[in-house]
């Protein structure tokens, strides 16, 4: 492009106001370019009107949109007040469900105990009754065995007054076969107070393997209601969580 300025002559008044001299030299000119000069200020009148026109458009959706944009800030606040209360609702719901919850479960403890406890005071009291009767079954024994040796010896001495009033004069014999009698009555004696000391050796030794026996099972019974109440605790921890099947010895 050429490096000379170029003026258009369609610019109206603008060149003539800058030349004034070429105005007062031609007069044929000044009437063209008035003309000119008229459709160009007609044009920028318009072209103004326009603009201000388009800038009040402009400054309408600017207006619209500030207020669409209010509106929809309006509406989230709303939405979000609206959903805040809804959680507030929600969050009140669960935290009585979960206070239910705990109450049960506190309840299901206490029944629980109390269960646990009648059965230890049921098995306390069904080992009193059966120490009970253990214990006169032995005293029944005792004297069963106490009317025998009575019965026994009642017999011994009838038959010696008997044998006596048979035969005088067989006394010596009858000493002699007498004391025979007699020793072998001591040794039966002894042979059964021997058994008697061996059969109340065994029932003590069963006694005493019944208590052993008793005391195992309780001891049993208190670990695994301690082991069942320890997962109960777990459970109420972890919630709904899934707990391993394998528990510690």
């Amino acid at each position: 492009p050429s490096a000379t300025p170029v003026s258009s002559q369609y610019l109206g008044t603008l060149k003539v106001l800058e030349d004034k001299h070429v105005q007062k030299n031609s007069t044929e000119f000044d009437k063209a370019d008035s003309l000119r000069a008229a459709v160009f200020q007609n044009w920028l009148e318009k072209k103004r009107v326009f603009l201000l026109e388009l800038k009040r458009i402009e400054k309408k959706k600017a207006e619209n949109l500030r207020n669409s944009t209010e509106e929809e800030e309006a509406v989230k606040r709303q939405e979000a007040i609206a959903s805040f209360e809804a959680w507030k609702k929600k969050k009140g719901r669960e935290a009585k469900k979960l206070s239910e919850k705990k109450k049960l479960e506190e309840l299901k403890k206490k029944k629980a105990a109390e269960q646990n406890k009648e059965k230890t005071e049921a098995a306390q009291k069904a080992f009193e009754k059966w120490k009970e009767r253990k214990v006169e079954y032995l005293r029944e024994q005792s004297r069963k065995e106490k009317r025998s040796e009575r019965i026994r010896k009642k017999k011994e001495e009838e038959l010696v007054a008997e044998k006596k009033r048979d035969s005088v004069s067989a006394v010596e014999r009858w000493n002699k076969k007498k004391e025979g009698y007699i020793n072998q009555k001591k040794a039966e004696k002894i042979l059964e107070r021997r058994k008697q000391e061996i059969q109340q050796a065994k029932k003590e030794e069963k006694n005493k393997k019944a208590m052993e026996e008793y005391e195992r099972w309780l001891v049993k019974k208190e670990r695994r209601e301690q082991l069942e109440k320890k997962q109960k605790k777990l459970q109420a921890v972890h919630g709904d969580e899934v707990l391993s099947p394998w528990s510690p010895p």
